[in-house]
């Protein structure tokens, strides 16, 4: 009650003892509505103080900004001597830390920076934290503390202590803490309560921390991804236009080398012709064979120059996609082998209506190969078959056509190989069989792998000797993709 208000009611009240007992009562009826009025000015600061933190989480603020103005506001609120936020070394198992922010008053020492062990934190009392315990000290060399919980409080000058959890999510993150140095202080349970709500704020505003900090990293993660990717898609373009240029040179010294090597054939060829024709007298028997095998060698380096030019031509063509009938394609090469030797009987037995995608120039090339050295290593066998298949996957549909993806298969019941050797089987003018025995040089299988890879796909084969063989080659594997 004001000076000026008892100076009236003295006025009014003559008798000093009625004047006693009126103070008296209106003392009894003021101090209730006065503790009333503070604890509602003390309420409407912690609401604002809340309302203040609760802003800056929603603002894109720094950790550091929301810890210090925090602190400023909670220390300001509770008249206290120092607020700080204490963050546990993430490796050494909450028994290490240091504070990271603080609002102190002047007359006492800054707690930042200051390295912090406690061996006894980590193993007996970090779960409880973890669960949300709160420790309230009124003073700690009364409060029943251990020597070395009270040596790290009082190297801070700390009488009175308030302690809340920090947790990012599950996480005990760290602590905050309340001091009091000038004196020892009784903690009320509305001051308990506001600084765990200022904790639990805090506690969202470190998870948004940590996962702004794993946006931040996918991102850079991301742009370093990017970054090397171009720097790959430059590599790589300027592989393809080397890559180019190196055909172009190859395509040209191809042609150049066939050229060169054609016309000292022809000569060698020509000339052989020649004496075995004008000079038939002059020879014998050995010099006959002899000419006639030179003509036979140069006519061999011949084709293995025009193999060597189409196994060249198929790595370099460009390819185009489309749906291509491999059954019909089958059917005109195995109608084409019989109609040029009548003088054979093979059965030929094709699946209809085997649909694929690819180049059709080029799978007629690997239909071609394999049919026609189906066709060869079968001449010798007394009931020729020659089968084109597939082992169908479920159906697809591409556009109009019906496409079935599948392992496509060639097989004959010729002479076969042994698969010892099965690895050569692909490889240019590798051969397990004599030229004596079937003719070729050993360039058309290796034609065949690669015209399979180039379709994304794979080729292999299976046989015995005696008993055929099998080719099969998928045109597009499931890790390609079509």
């Amino acid at each position: 009650m004001t000076p000026e208000i008892l100076s009236k009611l003295r006025d009014l009240c003559r008798d000093e003892a009625a004047f006693d007992r009126l103070q008296e009562i209106l003392a009894d009826r003021i101090q209730p509505l006065e503790r009333d009025l503070t604890a509602a000015q003390f309420e409407l600061n912690r609401q604002k103080a809340l309302f203040d933190v609760i802003t800056r989480l929603r603002s894109p603020l720094e950790l550091e900004v929301i810890f210090q103005s925090t602190a400023a506001e909670v220390r300001q609120l509770l008249a206290a001597d120092r607020v700080g936020m204490f963050r546990f070394d993430p490796d050494a198992h909450w028994n290490d830390g240091e504070f990271v922010s603080e609002d102190v008053d002047p007359d006492f020492n800054s707690a930042m920076a200051t390295k912090i062990h406690d061996d006894c934190f980590g193993d007996r009392f970090a779960i409880d934290y973890q669960k949300g315990r709160v420790q309230a000290v009124p003073d700690i060399y009364s409060a029943g503390l251990s020597d070395c919980h009270i040596k790290i409080l009082s190297q801070f000058q700390v009488r009175a202590n308030l302690v809340v959890p920090l947790l990012q999510g599950e996480n005990l993150w760290g602590l905050l803490c309340i001091h009091q140095c000038r004196a020892e202080r009784e903690w009320q349970p509305t001051e308990i309560e506001f600084v765990t709500q200022i904790a639990n704020h805090l506690g969202v505003a470190l998870k948004h921390a940590e996962l702004l900090a794993k946006l931040q990293a996918e991102i850079v993660e991301r742009q370093q991804a990017q970054h090397q990717a171009q720097e790959l898609n430059q590599g790589l373009q300027q592989a393809i236009v080397e890559l180019k240029s190196v055909n172009k040179e190859l395509e040209t010294f191809s042609y150049s080398v066939s050229h060169d090597l054609r016309a000292p054939l022809r000569s060698i060829d020509g000339f052989s012709q020649a004496l075995l024709e004008d000079c038939v007298e002059q020879l014998d028997e050995t010099g006959h064979d002899y000419l006639r095998r030179i003509r036979a060698a140069t006519q061999r380096m011949g084709q293995l120059i025009d193999d060597l030019l189409t196994l060249s031509r198929v790595i370099r063509s460009d390819m185009h996609r489309e749906a291509v009938n491999l059954s019909q394609i089958a059917t005109q090469i195995c109608t084409d082998q019989q109609l040029a030797h009548p003088e054979r009987q093979v059965e030929f037995v094709i699946q209809p209506n085997l649909v694929d995608r690819g180049d059709s120039r080029l799978l007629h090339a690997v239909l071609e190969n394999l049919l026609t050295n189906a066709w060869k290593f079968t001449a010798r066998t007394d009931r020729p078959k020659i089968e084109f298949g597939a082992l169908r996957s479920p159906p697809q549909e591409i556009g109009d056509e019906p496409i079935t993806p599948s392992t496509y298969f060639v097989r004959d019941n010729g002479v076969g190989f042994d698969m010892t050797y099965v690895d050569k089987l692909f490889s240019p003018f590798q051969r397990l069989h004599s030229v004596s025995e079937f003719p070729g040089n050993g360039i058309g299988l290796a034609t065949v792998q690669r015209i399979v890879h180039r379709h994304g796909g794979r080729v292999w084969a299976e046989g015995a000797i005696g008993q055929g063989a099998t080719f099969y080659f998928i045109l597009t594997t499931e890790e390609t993709g079509t």
